[in-house]
């Protein structure tokens, strides 16, 4: 089997994305994260909540999606990102120099609270008008961060905007908490807030079937690619002769999706049978690295082989969690 191996790009051991970790390929969960999106910014939707638990890949799934929002709208459209910081005694200097930050802005943490304000909304305006859009999409992550006074600085911001005819959709995604967080917000009457940020809901789900896995597992097999124009997808360069051959991962997902099954049964894990997109993939690249070097003309992957995947990837301990 050397001389199929030989043949494989050279790429220095521990740095394919199967080795990394860093890659992020389509899912139907995302797919459908994708779709809301576009439907909010194309309907100029005020705001929504995106939730997740922890591991089911939102952030990795907010940084893929606003790369296809900007191929459908265009590379000039206005599309901006933040990240909530978590504050013991939140402060408005501080909560803009935060966004100014991520933002990209050389002068983030430059004067007064009012000035960062000012500089923010600048920024904001000018972006907005580039291809005269008047608009922009605003993507909190980790939004269940935010308390009052951020939403209420936030407020500020958007009626700003909205004074100057800027339409803007804001995104906020997070851990369900976020869901409680709308909940006492309406008790309280704040519909200020409610009404331009959480109007409208989308929840970021696990895989849910088979189906679903063999979509993933297809993406090992076709939409990856690595070195860069190599021809070699993910499954071909941990599996050259058994790919050349015919064989794809994605006819694996029956067996993984049972493995699941047995892993979840055996650790008796509560909930609904969604697996977070972290688990899988660490249970795919586990199974790439560990059996896919041995290329021994094994047109399978054992169930038991998936599930070792399954136990090293984390999934029984955090099962009980999610």
């Amino acid at each position: 089997m050397s001389h199929v191996l030989h043949r494989r790009p050279s790429v220095p051991s521990g740095t394919h994305p199967v080795e990394t970790g860093r890659y992020t390929l389509s899912t139907p969960p995302l797919g459908r994260f994708c779709d809301a999106l576009k439907d909010w910014v194309e309907n100029r939707a005020v705001g929504a909540i995106v939730t997740a638990p922890p591991r089911f890949g939102k952030s990795k799934g907010i940084r893929f999606a606003l790369q296809e929002l900007r191929a459908a709208l265009g590379e000039k459209f206005p599309v901006f990102s933040f990240s909530c910081q978590t504050h013991q005694h939140p402060t408005e200097s501080r909560f803009f120099e935060n966004v100014l930050s991520d933002l990209g802005h050389a002068f983030s943490d430059r004067g007064s609270a009012n000035a960062r304000q000012t500089r923010l909304t600048q920024l904001l305006i000018q972006q907005a008008c580039v291809g005269d859009h008047r608009r922009l999409v605003l993507v909190a992550d980790e939004a269940q961060k935010l308390q009052e006074p951020h939403y209420n600085w936030l407020v500020d911001i958007y009626n700003k905007l909205e004074r100057h005819d800027i339409a803007t959709t804001v995104v906020l995604v997070g851990q369900p908490e976020l869901l409680h967080q709308r909940a006492a917000f309406e008790k309280t009457k704040k519909m200020q807030i409610v009404g331009r940020f959480m109007v409208h809901r989308h929840e970021f789900a696990g895989l849910r079937d088979q189906d679903e896995f063999a979509y993933c597992l297809k993406g090992y097999d076709e939409q990856s690619e690595y070195p860069e124009a190599s021809g070699y997808s993910f499954t071909r360069y941990f599996r050259p002769s058994e790919f050349d051959a015919g064989w794809r991962l994605a006819n694996e997902a029956e067996v993984l999706w049972e493995a699941f099954q047995h892993v979840r049964a055996e650790a008796k894990l509560p909930g609904k049978s969604e697996i977070p997109m972290q688990y899988f993939s660490r249970t795919v690249e586990f199974v790439l690295r560990t059996y896919g070097s041995v290329d021994d003309g094994t047109p399978t992957i054992s169930l038991n082989q998936w599930k070792q995947g399954i136990e090293r990837s984390g999934y029984r301990e955090a099962g009980r969690y999610l």
